[in-house]
């Protein structure tokens, strides 16, 4: 890891912790097929989910349409 990197996940932790109220946390992570990263709001208390952004749902439907057309490409060469 280079000290840029090191300092962005620094930054990043920073700011997460500013974001979170009493009653809520926020997870931050890489969706694996997409490469795209999503936040999720919780409740501290019940671990509920608040709020996703992106919708890891909408994140799905679009790796399996990038995974659609990747086949449609191979096929035709």
């Amino acid at each position: 890891m280079s000290i840029g990197e090191a300092q962005l996940i620094k930054a990043i932790d920073r700011a997460i912790k500013e974001f979170q109220g009493p009653q809520t946390t926020i997870e931050m992570k890489v969706h694996e097929a997409t490469k795209a990263v999503t936040i999720k709001v919780m409740n501290k208390e019940t671990g509920e989910l608040i709020r996703e952004i992106p919708p890891e749902k909408t994140l799905d439907l679009v790796a399996k349409m990038m995974e659609f057309a990747g086949i449609l490409i191979d096929q035709k060469v």
